[in-house]
């Protein structure tokens, strides 16, 4: 917990629900960070490509961050939200779960993905967007559970995602962003996906109803004040997902910058300004899902693959960077598939290579090459939007993992080769969803990325690296390619 006092004026509270844990923060109308808290909870993992939590334990570290952060001493004019995504939460009309939900990182619906991208074809039709029909995708998890779990089709209430159960909990108000729902809904018209949700065996009265990120779902009430130590009466937002939180918390709507947002797995894309421009793996966000069009893809692996280098070399997650900036010869490639590949790739089977490993290289080789491996993967991404929209990267946002690490930071320029920008504030979805709550009071999108945003620093491109940095991200183009020809055996 952290905290500082004296600072008056309005206070905007943003929760994050997230993959380990929900934080929280307290943000002020000048943008300073008065309080921050944290509970993390646990991922069942209790069979092949099983991912699931207990939404209750959402609850739970909600009231448990809020006490670490003594919310108590603020008073919060409004509440913004966001969370993980896709992830399959099902509720009974009193907002109780039914069963324990379905992450994003579930994968057991394969063999449901495939099926629907047989039957359905193009899914932007129907959704409103290039969804793809990926066992990580809201669509594929509903048809596993229609078959494998039925009886739950006629006591559910509604579909949600964490942050719309957690503001359930808070207003009493069902409902989602057409974002977070996408599947579930067309995100152009926030509308059922009537013909995906029939193929999938549910009815359509179990997308919730859809409005924008930014505007207030309901009031905290006197049960939720008593349980969260809130006041009530207090607005609270629909939400948005985790990535389009720290889309508006990095400023990439106002200044028009790409992004790569690392935690568990990264997030990476760029604004554009053509609302008809796709590129092939990647999310398309419309604008009315948006303040702009968003071309961007999540990775599967980024903090993962770090953890996993950290337990093969034997040090803590953050020496990884450390040990990597010590290599001295050449490095070998490493793609960070390590449990299937979704931007840009979409697809569970492919599997993590080390290539080029030569007799000289020690640790602090091999810890590099995950480092850049996963820098390349963002930069796959850019590349990607850069081809589709004609113009080049000019500068990236970055957030997350490793940013304040110097040697981190290092390795990032001399993989990404295009002018960053690190942000200062580890909490940055939990900072957006505190932008969503001014936006919720009339506050446009002007008035929050300059009043609310952090404190940043900008890396400028070393143009000695530039020719090296090619042809390493040549080797992990190749080494990708490779990797997909060999999970098709």
């Amino acid at each position: 917990m952290s905290a500082s006092s004296g600072v008056d004026g309005s206070h905007f509270l943003g929760i994050d629900v997230g993959t380990t844990a929900t934080r929280v923060t307290v943000i002020a109308e000048d943008g300073t960070q008065i309080a921050t808290g944290s509970a993390s909870y646990s991922t069942s993992r209790d069979g092949p490509g099983v991912a699931e939590q207990d939404p209750r334990d959402w609850t739970s570290a909600l009231a448990d961050a809020l006490g670490r952060a003594e919310i108590e001493r603020w008073a919060i004019s409004a509440i913004g939200l966001c969370g993980q995504t896709p992830t399959v939460v099902l509720v009974d009309a009193a907002g109780r779960p039914l069963r324990r939900a379905l992450l994003w990182q579930d994968v057991r619906a394969v063999a449901e993905a495939r099926e629907l991208a047989a039957r359905l074809g193009d899914p932007e039709p129907l959704v409103g967007t290039a969804l793809p029909w990926s066992a990580a995708n809201m669509p594929a998890k509903l048809l596993w559970l229609s078959r494998h779990e039925p009886s739950l089709l006629a006591s559910t209430y509604s579909v949600l995602q964490p942050k719309d159960f957690v503001a359930m909990q808070l207003s009493g108000v069902s409902g989602s962003d057409p974002w977070s729902s996408k599947g579930l809904c067309r995100v152009d018209t926030g509308a059922p996906a009537i013909d995906v949700l029939e193929a999938c065996g549910w009815p359509t009265s179990c997308c919730p109803v859809t409005a924008p990120a930014w505007e207030a779902r309901g009031e905290t009430t006197k049960d939720a004040a008593e349980q969260f130590g809130l006041p009530a009466g207090t607005p609270v937002t629909v939400g948005w997902s985790d990535a389009l939180a720290q889309v508006l918390a990095a400023g990439c709507f106002s200044r028009s910058s790409a992004f790569a947002f690392s935690g568990t797995s990264s997030i990476v894309g760029s604004p554009v300004e053509d609302p008809n421009v796709r590129a092939g793996g990647l999310f398309s966000v419309p604008a009315s899902c948006a303040p702009s069009p968003l071309l961007y893809g999540p990775t599967q692996s980024s903090g993962s693959a770090i953890l996993w280098a950290a337990r093969l070399l034997g040090c803590k997650p953050e020496e990884v960077a450390e040990l990597g900036a010590q290599a001295t010869s050449s490095q070998p490639t490493f793609v960070p598939y390590l449990s299937g590949e979704r931007a840009p790739l979409w697809n569970e089977d492919v599997r993590a290579l080390l290539v080029g490993v030569a007799e000289e290289h020690g640790r602090a080789e091999l810890a590099r090459a995950v480092v850049s491996g996963v820098l390349f993967s963002a930069r796959h991404v850019l590349e990607l939007v850069a081809r589709a929209t004609g113009s080049p990267i000019r500068e990236v946002e970055i957030v997350g993992r490793g940013v304040g690490d110097s040697s981190f930071e290092a390795i990032a320029g001399d993989s990404m080769m295009v002018p960053l920008r690190f942000h200062e504030d580890p909490d940055m979805s939990a900072r957006g969803a505190a932008m969503l709550a001014a936006m919720s009071l009339g506050w446009d999108l002007a008035t929050v990325g300059s009043r609310l945003s952090d404190r940043t620093r900008r890396l400028e491109v070393d143009e000695t690296r530039r020719a090296r940095s090619g042809k390493l991200f040549e080797d992990y183009l190749a080494a990708s390619a490779l990797a997909l020809t060999w999970s098709a055996r």
